[in-house]
C-alpha cells in the first residue's frame, strides 16, 4: 500500500494542486523535474482553455464514454486487456506495454483496466480526476494528432517497480515531427512518470488486483520551454 496517498477527489473535475510525494532513494532518474505545482500559472491557464476549446469542438463528433473511444487506427478497448493486474510485477508489463506497443503518449492508448475510475491524472500543464475524463481528452485530441504529426515515438528509458512504497517509476522521451504544420515545429520532451497503485480483492474472489489511482507526470524541462518547441521550426 502507498504510504503518501493523494487526497480523495471528486471525479471529471479540475482539482488544486497536491504536495508531491516524496522520492525514493533508488528512484528511476535522479535528474530534476518539474511538476504541476512547479509550472506557472499563465501556461496551465493556456493549456486548460486549449483542452476546453478542443473538447467543446470535438464533442459533438464523439461519442462520450470509455465504450466508444477509437484511438488511432484500431478500438482502444478490443487490444486491452478485460483484468486488473493480479501482481505488482504484471502491472509494471502492462505499463511497459502501453509505452512500447501502444505509444501511448501519443495516442492516449492505455491499458485501462490498469487504472482506477477515478483516478487522478496529473502532469505539469493540467490535473484532473476520472479515468472517463482522459479517455474525453484523448479521443478529442487524437483526430489533430494524426493529422499533424508524424514520426511520433513515446521511447521507453527505463522502468521501475517500488513495490513497498506502491508505485512503477518510468523515465520517457516522447518525440515527434509536425509535419502538418508549415514551419514543421519537432516536440522533444524527456520526463518521468509515477504510476500510484493500490490492492484490491475482486467480487470476493482470493486473489488481489492492482490498479493505478494515481498517474503523475514530471517534465525535465519547463513546460513552457516543451509548449514553445511547438511554435519555432526543427531545426
Amino acid at each position: 500500500m502507498p504510504k503518501h496517498p493523494p487526497q480523495s477527489l471528486s471525479s471529471n473535475a479540475m482539482v488544486p494542486p497536491l504536495a508531491a510525494s516524496p522520492e525514493n532513494e533508488d528512484s528511476v532518474n535522479t535528474k530534476s523535474s518539474l511538476s504541476y505545482e512547479e509550472t506557472d500559472a499563465a501556461t496551465k491557464g493556456v493549456v486548460s482553455l486549449l483542452t476546453s476549446l478542443v473538447n467543446s469542438v470535438m464533442a459533438p463528433f464523439n461519442k462520450p464514454g470509455v465504450d466508444n473511444i477509437c484511438i488511432g487506427n484500431n478500438p482502444a478497448l478490443e487490444s486491452l486487456t478485460q483484468f486488473s493486474p493480479r501482481s505488482p510485477q504484471e502491472l509494471l508489463e502492462r505499463i511497459r506495454t502501453d509505452y512500447t506497443e501502444r505509444n501511448y503518449l501519443w495516442t492516449g492508448n492505455i491499458d485501462l483496466a490498469c487504472f482506477d475510475e477515478d483516478c487522478r491524472f496529473k502532469d505539469p500543464t493540467l490535473s484532473f480526476v476520472g479515468r472517463n475524463q482522459f479517455v474525453q481528452n484523448v479521443q478529442n485530441l487524437q483526430p489533430i494528432v494524426a493529422a499533424i504529426v508524424s514520426q511520433e515515438q513515446s521511447l521507453l528509458l527505463d522502468i521501475q517497480l517500488n513495490e513497498q512504497q506502491g508505485y512503477v517509476q518510468t523515465r520517457w522521451n516522447m518525440v515527434g515531427e509536425f509535419t502538418g504544420l508549415f514551419w514543421k515545429p519537432r516536440l522533444d520532451v524527456v520526463g518521468r512518470t509515477k504510476f500510484w497503485f493500490n490492492s484490491s480483492d475482486t467480487n470476493g474472489s482470493p486473489d488481489l488486483s492492482y490498479s493505478v489511482y494515481f498517474y503523475d507526470e514530471e517534465w525535465e524541462i519547463p513546460a513552457y520551454r516543451a509548449l514553445l518547441q511547438l511554435f519555432v521550426p526543427a531545426k
